[in-house]
């Protein structure tokens, strides 16, 4: 359900604060991390606000979050919210971004009137090649609420995690669920005829400052100047052993399932 229109519906601005986000420039670029669930963007996020030259990219557009944003980055309606989160987190650089995913981004967007601003954003989009990976991930983290390191979870969150057990139609609805938000942004790009930057969860996995230099190349920033953090960040994989042996467990299920369903 969109609720996005009631949070503006029912919003109380503080005209003060609102006043201050006026004053501010406009970033030079800006940007939004396109993203499926579980494919490292909050890691990936997470290091390029410290790196300092990305901007601050958070999930401003989670409906979820919006009521609470909305406290600090004032706005009457959703176009106006969106524009005062852009300044609000934008770097020295001038640089700023936000991360969301499609179903987060479709929300957000059916409830502005002013979508000629989103033709504005540069586009990064991340994804996850091993798809069924993804999908047990999903599936454990929805199953136990245990989705990030950056929390301390309660015992009971992780006594129902370590409890988890396989099942296969559980994990294909979140692998459902991760396709069809690829193809909400696919037609998304496809529509607006926009390019975005690709990259992927292995990338990151792979060479994270190399991903981050892509992107300053992307967003005109000087690649030669980023750096990541001396501090590690504090979001790290929550997997164990039994992601692999899901995973593969999955897509033997997943291509029988397939098998049967062409005879």
């Amino acid at each position: 359900m969109n609720k996005i229109p009631e949070i503006f519906n029912n919003v109380v601005v503080d005209l003060k604060r609102l006043q201050e986000i006026d004053a501010m420039p406009e970033p030079r670029i800006r940007y939004i991390v396109a993203i499926t669930p579980r494919s490292g963007s909050s890691y990936l996020c997470n290091t390029m606000i410290g790196a300092k030259l990305f901007g601050r990219p958070g999930e401003a557009l989670n409906q979820s979050f919006v009521g609470g944003n909305l406290k600090r980055i004032p706005g009457r309606t959703p176009d106006e919210y969106i524009r005062n989160a852009i300044r609000v987190r934008k770097t020295a650089n001038k640089i700023s971004g936000l991360k969301t995913s499609w179903f987060q981004f479709q929300n957000f967007m059916e409830a502005m009137h002013d979508h000629a601003y989103l033709d504005g954003f540069k586009y990064i989009y991340l994804t996850r090649r091993d798809l069924a990976a993804q999908a047990v991930s999903l599936y454990k983290a929805t199953s136990s609420n245990v989705f990030h390191t950056n929390i301390q979870h309660s015992e009971d969150a992780l006594a129902k995690l370590d409890a988890l057990e396989y099942d296969y139609e559980a994990i294909k609805g979140w692998h459902d669920h991760i396709v069809a938000q690829e193809k909400g942004w696919q037609d998304y790009f496809y529509n607006k005829r926009i390019f975005p930057l690709c990259i992927s969860y292995e990338d990151i996995e792979e060479d994270i400052v190399r991903v981050l230099k892509r992107i300053a190349t992307y967003i005109a920033v000087n690649p030669d100047n980023v750096s990541i953090p001396e501090e590690p960040s504090v979001f790290t994989k929550v997997s164990d052993s039994r992601n692999a042996e899901w995973s593969r467990r999955f897509m033997m299920d997943y291509s029988s399932s397939k098998e049967l369903e062409n005879k």
